[in-house]
């Protein structure tokens, strides 16, 4: 016989806001349909899919809110986020991105859901380690590229910049405050020399001097 549960004794079993169907599943066990109640609590907006096998709860019942780094790291991994997102988050760019693109150790791929599209990109460089650190604060702390490291991915993503006038590129293409980027620790800039080469390598060079 199955009994009945609702969806605060699930949300007292499962401590993250993020959660898989294994999970769900496993406090599911008396049930002989699981499919269909995991159904019914979607029909309800008891909680959200954010691709296959993958949910948080609604909004009333989570810890806090669901910060697009976090669901980005958790979609699709191991992965960091990069490029017009971090830029954003940076204040190195004015505007705030409508996708936030990750940078990631498995084939590219893109999971769109209510949050938002999140597009992942192959990484092609050696330097998939270089300059990944840790944003955001508390239980929504994820990975995301530091400011040079997301200006390179950027770049080497970018097919439309030929490698010439770097400061064109930077100011009138992507709008980058070159002002705040002087401001930003060029370590990682120096540590990702070695894997700047061609027209990243110019990019190299005219950032050294900023």
């Amino acid at each position: 016989m199955e009994f009945a549960i609702d969806i605060v004794y699930l949300r007292a079993k499962i401590p993250n806001d993020i959660f898989t169907a294994l999970e769900l599943n496993v406090l599911l066990e008396g049930y002989r349909n699981k499919a269909a109640k995991i159904s019914s609590m979607l029909r309800h907006r008891h909680i959200i899919s954010l691709r296959r096998g993958l949910y948080t709860f609604a909004k009333p019942l989570r810890n806090g809110p669901l910060s697009d780094g976090v669901i980005a790291n958790t979609l699709y991994g191991p992965s960091y986020v990069s490029e017009e997102f971090a830029l954003s988050y940076y204040g190195l760019i004015p505007e705030r991105t409508e996708i936030i693109t990750s940078i990631a150790m498995g084939r590219s791929r893109t999971f769109t859901n209510e949050f938002g599209v999140y597009s992942y990109r192959y990484c092609r460089s050696r330097a998939y380690s270089i300059g990944v650190c840790l944003a955001g604060e508390d239980r929504q702390r994820f990975l995301m590229a530091s400011p040079y490291k997301a200006l390179y991915d950027k770049t080497l993503n970018d097919k439309r910049w030929n490698g010439d006038d770097p400061q064109g590129y930077l100011v009138d293409d992507l709008r980058v405050d070159l002002e705040i980027l002087q401001r930003q620790d060029k370590q990682v800039l120096h540590d990702l020399a070695p894997f700047m080469d061609g027209r990243l390598k110019k990019l190299f060079l005219f950032l050294e001097k900023l």
